[in-house]
């Protein structure tokens, strides 16, 4: 019973994290881009403080429930264990991504003034949410595979 307690508990962090980010770029983001470039900049700051705080927290633990989904389902050389291995292998490098691409422009984003931005936040807003699309991507992915391990 335990382990499939443990897989569920994977899939829907997993899943609400990707659901999460898709929404972030199919939803929020484009509505924001609609706004007033000053209602924009102080949408935009607070939203990214915030997710900047929660969302490493919640990859985190994603990563290690997706580790022990592999380790649960070994041998990882082949079978359901070797697509629960690519998912943790695209999970991890989505964060190395993350980490390396999009945190450095959230982290001016969030601290900018927004009475009075700095010149070229728009552009590191849209180089952001390109950035973005490709972590949604890569995260469907991952989810895709770790729902091929877990029913295959």
């Amino acid at each position: 019973m335990m382990p499939i307690a443990y897989d569920i508990a994977t899939v829907t962090l997993a899943a609400t994290m990707v659901g999460n980010e898709f929404a972030v770029a199919a939803f929020i983001h484009p509505q924001i881009r609609k706004l007033n470039n000053s209602t924009h900049a102080q949408t935009a700051a607070p939203l990214a403080a915030v997710l900047g705080k929660a969302m490493p927290l919640w990859y985190g633990l994603v990563l290690m429930l997706l580790g022990g989904a592999a380790f649960e389902h070994r041998p990882v050389s082949r079978g359901p264990g070797l697509l629960l291995a690519f998912a943790v292998s695209i999970w991890a490098a989505t964060i190395v991504f993350t980490i390396t691409m999009l945190v450095p422009i959230n982290n001016r984003i969030a601290k900018m003034n927004t009475e009075n931005p700095y010149t070229g936040w728009l552009k590191d807003r849209a180089r952001w949410d390109w950035l973005h699309q490709i972590r949604v991507v890569l995260l469907s992915v991952t989810l895709v595979l770790l729902l091929a391990g877990l029913l295959r």
